[in-house]
C-alpha cells in the first residue's frame, strides 16, 4: 500500500503559536504538509483554544475549516478557563468531535465531561485515565512506548476506547495492538506540524498488517466516527 491507494485522514493536527516551538504553525503550512503527505483530511483545532480561551479558539478553528473544507474542525475546552459555562451547544456551533488537553482528575475537566455525556459526542484525551462510563468513542492522544501497556489494558476493559498513532515509534507496536484489538479501534495521527507527518504516516505505511487494516487506520476509522458523532 501507498499513500496514493487510500484516503487518508490525520485525526491529530492543530495551527497557532505554541509557547514552546517557533515554527510556522499556519493552516496554510499545514495545507502544505498535507499535500506533500497525499493527506486528504486534517481534523484540526486552534492552539488559543489549548492555551487560552476555547471561546475563541473554537471560532478560530471553524473559520479555517470555512476557509479550507480539508480541515475538520475539532472543539476543545480549556479547563483552566473553564467557570461552568453551558457548552452543550456546540454539536449545533459544527463540531462533531472534542478534544481535552488534561488529565481527568481535574475536577473542571470532570464537570466539562459532564456536560458531554449527555451529547455522546466522541473525545480525544490525553493519558489513559477516562470515564468509564463515557457513553460515544474516547481516542487515547499521545500513547507513548512507554504507556502502551495501559492504554491495552484500559481498551480490554472498554471497548469504546480508541488509540491515536502519533507517539507511538517502538519497531511491531503497531502490529502488536492490532493483534490485541484489531484494526477498528485505531486512528492514524501525526502531531503536525510540531511533529512530523512524514514519519507518523510512514509508521503506518511499512506495517507488517494488511492492506484492508491499513485503510482504516488511515482513514475509514476516524470516518466512522466522525459520521456517527
Amino acid at each position: 500500500m501507498t499513500a496514493q491507494t487510500v484516503q487518508i485522514i490525520d485525526a491529530n493536527t492543530m495551527f497557532g503559536v505554541h509557547p514552546a516551538h517557533k515554527l510556522d504553525m499556519s493552516p496554510e503550512r499545514l495545507i502544505r504538509d498535507m499535500d506533500r503527505n497525499r493527506i486528504a483530511g486534517s481534523l484540526t483545532l486552534s492552539t488559543i483554544g489549548v492555551f487560552h480561551d476555547h471561546i475563541i479558539g473554537n471560532a478560530a478553528t471553524l473559520g479555517a475549516a470555512k476557509a479550507n473544507n480539508r480541515l475538520i474542525p475539532v472543539a476543545t475546552i480549556n479547563p483552566k478557563a473553564y467557570f461552568g459555562e453551558d457548552i452543550t451547544d456546540i454539536r449545533n456551533q459544527g463540531f462533531r468531535i472534542v478534544r481535552l488537553f488534561a488529565n481527568t482528575d481535574s475536577p473542571a475537566l470532570k464537570a466539562i465531561l459532564g456536560q458531554l455525556i449527555p451529547l455522546k459526542i466522541p473525545i480525544m484525551i490525553e493519558g489513559t485515565n477516562v470515564p468509564a462510563d463515557y457513553p460515544a468513542p474516547v481516542i487515547l492522544c499521545s500513547v507513548t512506548n512507554d504507556t502502551l501497556s495501559d492504554a491495552l489494558a484500559l481498551m480490554a476493559e472498554q471497548t469504546n476506547v480508541m488509540l491515536e498513532t502519533h507517539a507511538l515509534t517502538a519497531l511491531g507496536a503497531l502490529e502488536m495492538v492490532v493483534s490485541r484489538v484489531g484494526p477498528d479501534r485505531i486512528v492514524f495521527g501525526s502531531g503536525a506540524p510540531i511533529f512530523s507527518a512524514a514519519a507518523a504516516l510512514s509508521f503506518v505505511l511499512t506495517a507488517e498488517l494488511s492492506d484492508e487494516d491499513k485503510a482504516k487506520i488511515l482513514g475509514g476509522n476516524i470516518r466512522r466516527i466522525l459520521e456517527a458523532g
